[in-house]
């Protein structure tokens, strides 16, 4: 859903607060960092992760989001960056995993 405006976005922003787990594979091995989830929409998330990042990683994240009780894993590819603030779009995103954000962008709607 297109939201009206000359910066227009494929998904509508929501407000959330979630921990993050995040891996990024370097050198063969997966270095993990804790964030923050701070916005999420249909196809990513705004995140705040204390360490650089390159545009264009893919990362894996780990979360439990604020609506459901599950613990959910996907992979996020690095679009945006501002200091340590990181704008991710979702990849290869698993049904039941869709589901699950679909759930929590409708429940942060109604917030």
């Amino acid at each position: 859903m297109l939201e009206p405006g000359p910066e227009s976005r494929r998904w509508t922003r929501h407000n959330i607060d979630v921990r993050l787990k995040v891996s990024l594979e370097s050198g063969g091995r997966r270095d993990p960092a804790f964030g923050r989830g701070s916005s999420l929409s249909e196809g990513g998330m705004g995140a705040y992760i204390p360490c650089v990042l390159e545009i264009g990683s893919t990362l894996q994240l780990e979360m439990t989001f604020p609506y459901t009780s599950s613990e959910v894993t996907l992979k996020a590819v690095v679009k945006t960056c501002e200091g340590f603030r990181y704008g991710l779009e979702f990849v290869n995103v698993p049904e039941h995993v869709r589901v699950e954000i679909m759930k929590n962008c409708d429940s942060a709607a109604m917030q």
